[in-house]
């Protein structure tokens, strides 16, 4: 009789075991992952749920200081030697070379010019060849290929080679990088205000005077060109600071940055779509503020995104 009551327990406790492994299996079970990995699907019952938020994508009106590091990359001062003239100081001595080289270029093509004009009249009334009018115009046309150069280095340093022939006034200019995403908003006559480290928390009044030519193809930055009034020779070139801007996005809809996984250049958040149940969606980000980011398109209001756990549900969507 013992034996059989023993027997019996261990029925049960055997059961009981199977049971309890069988919840276990089910509640680590891994979600079905369907169309591409486009739709996740998840045990009704599973613990993993618990892991993720989500919040809603709502519409709303966003402003934000965003604030980009920058130094004075160029000081215009007044000559020493050249009375009611302004000398140009670079605080890279790569960019006063190509500076320098830019000038002499232009007092060459001026001079070039003036020979042509020669050597053409004087064709005209038989004291010169064809091949010295020919040689006239190769001259010229060379150095104006020379100078495309120097203009160039100088506009992918975010600097404007035509205020440079003749600076009027007496200014800083400082050199910050903007990110693509958010450069739409910034434009030529931007206000901004600047910290400069010397001057620890005072605040200057700025303006944007002009954007780069490039983006970079790793970091996706462009250069932004900010003007400070420097009468009083100031801000030294070479020296730190910080802008300041003030960005405007008018009513759209965003969602939190967290819910933002990117993919191979593209932009996507996970919707749920039901209770056990997110959809991977492409959408159009625009810019981020604080701690949300705009999206264009591909999203609704309202619907629901993953705010805590994104990065695991890309995982789950492209397998790493």
């Amino acid at each position: 009789m013992n034996k059989l009551i023993v027997f019996v327990l261990s029925l049960c406790i055997v059961s009981c075991q199977n049971k309890r492994t069988a919840e276990q299996l089910r509640r680590v079970s891994q979600p079905l992952v369907e169309n591409e990995g486009k739709k996740i699907i998840f045990p009704d019952d599973s613990d993993q749920l618990k892991f993720f938020s989500t919040e809603s994508a709502r519409i709303q009106s966003i402003a934000a200081n965003y604030s980009a590091p920058a130094s004075v990359a160029v000081s215009i001062v007044q000559s020493s030697e050249r009375s009611g003239r302004n000398t140009v100081l670079f605080d890279d001595a790569d960019l006063n070379a190509a500076y320098t080289q830019f000038l002499q270029h232009i007092i060459n093509i001026n001079q070039y010019k003036v020979n042509l004009v020669r050597v053409k009249d004087l064709a005209q009334h038989g004291a010169a060849t064809g091949k010295e009018v020919l040689d006239a115009e190769t001259q010229l046309a060379n150095e104006e290929a020379a100078i495309t150069e120097q203009e160039g280095r100088l506009k992918l340093a975010g600097l404007d080679p035509a205020k440079l022939r003749d600076p009027k006034s007496r200014d800083a200019w400082l050199i910050c990088e903007i990110p693509e995403s958010q450069i739409a908003q910034i434009k030529t006559g931007t206000q901004c205000t600047v910290t400069v480290t010397a001057f620890g928390d005072e605040k200057f009044k700025a303006v944007v005077d002009g954007i780069g030519a490039e983006v970079d193809k790793v970091t996706r930055m462009i250069k932004v060109r900010v003007i400070l009034v420097n009468s009083a020779n100031r801000y030294q070139v070479g020296m730190f600071a910080n802008v300041s801007f003030l960005l405007n996005e008018g009513n759209t809809i965003s969602v939190p940055i967290s819910a933002t996984v990117n993919v191979q250049s593209k932009d996507y958040v996970f919707v749920k779509t039901s209770k056990t149940t997110f959809e991977r969606r492409e959408i159009l980000a625009g810019q981020q503020f604080d701690s949300r980011a705009v999206v264009l398109h591909g999203l609704r209001e309202n619907e629901e995104v993953v705010s805590k756990g994104a990065m695991q549900m890309k995982g789950l969507s492209f397998g790493y």
